[in-house]
């Protein structure tokens, strides 16, 4: 398991007095969790209305998380894009920024609970379906926020922030994950 800090890009300061933590848990070998917590004061955040869960584009236009895995020794990587709404999208790229053809067969499932000073959302996904990845190699993982105030503002949260702009694709803002089991002696 990893948990980190995501901090907020510096140009898009955001006006919520929060703090947004993500972790990644192996939960089998077939499967792993994205939890994102935004704690302090969420009642600025604005929040999708619920929908039935379906593929979508442009979700990083609103309150989105976001989780990027690539292959440590290829240029190839997928994005994931999850909602608080259900809606989910999923990418595969050849290399940086260049998509490839790719359906996920499994949806990802994503749940969310929130109280006045807690947001959670949660999402899990099937490894049968990055078939890019081995599990038995180094991964990188990237993990992201777009976050939308009331008053439609959006601030950008990641790992690290390489440029004057908000990229998430930059493996730069990456941090390694180890997917398979530790070796027995």
């Amino acid at each position: 398991m990893i948990k980190e800090t995501l901090i907020c890009h510096p140009e898009t300061a955001s006006p919520l007095n929060c703090q947004l933590e993500a972790a990644v848990i192996k939960l089998n070998a077939e499967h792993i969790q994205i939890s994102y917590q935004l704690t302090g004061d969420t009642s600025q955040l604005l929040i999708p209305e619920q929908q039935i869960s379906c593929s979508s584009d442009n979700l990083w236009q609103q309150t989105c998380f976001e989780l990027f895995i690539a292959q440590t020794d290829a240029e190839s990587y997928y994005e994931f894009n999850f909602s608080p709404s259900n809606l989910w999208a999923a990418y595969a790229f050849d290399c940086y920024r260049v998509r490839r053809e790719w359906v996920i067969k499994q949806v990802p499932s994503i749940t969310v609970s929130q109280s006045q000073s807690n947001y959670q959302l949660d999402a899990v996904i099937n490894m049968a379906d990055l078939e890019l990845l081995s599990a038995q190699q180094s991964w990188l993982i990237g993990l992201s926020a777009v976050l939308e105030t009331q008053q439609h503002e959006l601030s950008y949260w990641a790992l690290k922030h390489p440029e004057a702009q908000p990229n998430f694709h930059l493996r730069v803002g990456y941090i390694p994950f180890t997917f398979y089991p530790a070796l027995k002696p």
